[in-house]
């Protein structure tokens, strides 16, 4: 059964029972972004006071084992708001925050498409980030009412968006820009909330909530500041601004207590993935015993706090160790209203809610970029694995793919793969018999070439980013060729700049062949060079002139692309060798990050 013949079929059925529409129970769907995995109270930070996100965990049932489709936001979001994994519902990785581009297709039915034949009025307030053109943003996507951003972080006072690009002003209602300039946008939501709230009280409405807490930047209020005042950063602005969105979720409650709807009102909360450890979020969150945070597909990038209430149906304080994902509130908020979908990627959770019974799922997979995960009970293998917290060194040769047991290590230290490779295999065959998963997936044994230059002394004009400097210059020279997964190999990340390196051969040498690795992954920012120049000298300061190899650049290609750039020349004796790698220094026009610094990696350069 396709989309649209599920559409007319709830049409069909609201049409028969008309009268069950003022039965039906009010749902509110509220998306932190970026918390972490421990980051409310009742889910372990003894350090944050949350009281009102603790009592709903209290007022219904509390997930300890619930993960996000994803660990990045458009594709999580996604995942939630079709009941489809991210790859299928067509947005798997982070859609532009530019207006004009488009993001998760049009074609996908909403959480809010499948609600509105239902009877209910659909509201969406905060963030989006699933597309910036009409069909894309809320009002195209099933949405009777929206108010928020579109892109993927604001200011929250000048409601800019200052990332990726020129400074653009991004505050929507209704799929027109407003101004509130000065005004706390945590604020203006929570308002916006209450008044969605009383205008629909008289009918079912469902309430998408994308708060865009505790993502960066990080900009509490004050009042939370000064309660946090002896905490020691970055945690503490961290915590403010996770106490500044439990407060306003306590003003919802209160709404609905208010106006005699919190009973029978659904009230579903989750963090859309991990907290982020990029330098602009401060990294202030924690997954506590948990490895890893956002991006990655350890525990600490995709394990998440997640909460149900909904007092008429739900007996309090109740504790699911079951494993459910973020696709599954569609289906599950479907089976409460008697509405059976069958072709969700998604499961119903009623039954585990109710009765306990074992979690629905055997197996999830996920995918993010180049690294993916299939967890299978529970054994988990990851492959090319990432850890923004650097819990544990990952050895790139012998961690390309990890096995675990969370039952023994849910922390996810100790790679079991050679030690059960049957199991490792299995999962492996799990992974790729997804309709997603691709053969290049998989981790190939580490390449060499055998070079003149093998250890020989490098030095670099430009020092490579911190993040990706490798083992520094040596490991142009080590003979170890770099591999797809640029997060754990050798390769040598240049932000903006070029490479710039002279290699000291250590005597006059006779060679013909220079040979330059780079790798291009345009989602990562990451781009081939236009070219390499070669030169040489025999005292170090006197160079031939250059001679330029031009590069042919493959653009708009999300693929990973790894080019060995080869200049031949016969007959050259020299003791250094200079090689330029020119970065193109700027995204290109039809790139998202159009006209932010560019990414250039570079590893083996081969002397032959």
């Amino acid at each position: 059964m396709n989309n649209q013949s599920i559409f007319i079929m709830i049409v069909f059925i609201c049409c028969i029972f008309p009268s069950a529409a003022k039965e039906r129970p009010n749902i509110i769907v509220i998306i932190s972004d970026d918390q972490g995995s421990i980051d409310i109270n009742n889910y372990g930070a003894k350090d944050l006071h949350t009281p009102n996100l603790d009592y709903l965990a209290k007022s219904g049932v509390k997930f300890t084992q619930f993960y996000s489709a994803a660990p990045l936001c458009s594709p999580a979001r996604a995942a939630i708001l079709t009941g489809l994994t991210p790859h299928a519902a067509g947005l798997a990785n982070n859609a532009s925050s530019t207006k004009g581009t488009r993001g998760m297709p049009s074609e996908r039915v909403t959480m809010a498409e499948y609600l509105k034949p239902l009877g209910y009025t659909t509201g969406h307030i905060g963030k989006w980030h699933l597309g910036f053109t009409p069909e894309t943003m809320p009002l195209g996507q099933g949405f009777d009412y929206s108010f928020g951003n579109m892109g993927g972080a604001i200011d929250n006072y000048s409601h800019f968006f200052y990332w990726h690009g020129s400074n653009r002003h991004d505050l929507y209602k209704n799929g027109k820009e407003i101004w509130r300039d000065s005004k706390y946008f945590p604020t203006l939501m929570a308002e916006e909330a209450d008044k969605f709230i009383i205008d629909n009280s008289d009918k079912p409405f469902f309430l998408y909530y994308a708060i865009n807490l505790p993502h960066y930047p990080v900009q509490p209020s004050e009042k939370w500041r000064k309660y946090y005042q002896n905490m020691p950063m970055p945690r503490r602005d961290y915590a403010a601004f996770i106490s500044t969105m439990d407060e306003n979720i306590g003003k919802l409650i209160q709404t609905l207590r208010q106006q005699a709807l919190l009973d029978n009102t659904i009230i579903i909360f989750q963090s859309d993935h991990g907290h982020s450890m990029e330098s602009r979020s401060f990294s202030g969150g924690s997954a506590g015993k948990y490895r890893g945070a956002k991006t990655s597909l350890f525990e600490g990038g995709i394990r998440v706090p997640a909460i149900m209430s909904y007092p008429n149906k739900i007996q309090k304080n109740q504790v699911r160790e079951q494993m459910a994902i973020g696709v599954d509130w569609l289906p599950t908020i479907l089976d409460y209203l008697g509405v059976p979908i069958n072709n969700l990627e998604g499961k119903s959770l009623k039954n585990v809610i109710v009765h306990s019974t074992p979690s629905p799922h055997k197996i999830f997979r996920w995918k993010q970029g180049l690294t993916w995960a299939v967890r299978k009970n529970n054994w988990k293998l990851i492959g090319y694995p990432n850890d923004p917290q650097n819990k544990a060194p990952l050895d790139p040769e012998n961690d390309s793919l990890f096995l675990v047991n969370l039952e023994d290590d849910v922390q996810e230290l100790t790679n079991l793969r050679i030690k059960h490779p049957d199991k490792t295999q299995e999962l492996l065959s799990d992974y790729l018999a997804w309709e997603y998963a691709d053969i290049s997936d998989v981790p190939r044994e580490k390449q060499y070439i055998e070079s003149l230059a093998k250890s020989v002394k490098v030095i670099l004009i430009n020092q490579p980013d911190k993040s990706y400097q490798a083992n520094g210059a040596s490991s142009l020279v080590d003979e170890a060729l770099g591999e797809r997964a640029f997060k754990l190999g050798n390769w040598l990340g240049f932000k903006g700049d070029d490479l710039v390196a002279i290699l000291d051969l250590g005597k006059t040498t006779h060679f013909e062949q220079v040979i330059v690795g780079s790798l291009q992954h345009t989602a990562s920012w990451i781009f081939q060079p236009e070219y390499i120049e070669v030169s040489w000298s025999n005292d170090g300061s006197n160079f031939s002139p250059p001679i330029r190899i031009k590069n042919e650049l493959t653009v708009n290609d999300n693929r990973v692309i790894i080019n060995r750039i080869q200049f031949n020349q016969e007959n050259i004796h020299a003791r250094y060798i200079k090689i330029t790698a020119n970065n193109i220094e700027r995204c290109p026009e039809w790139h998202s990050g159009n006209g932010q610094k560019a990414w250039l990696f570079i590893d083996e350069i081969s002397v032959l």
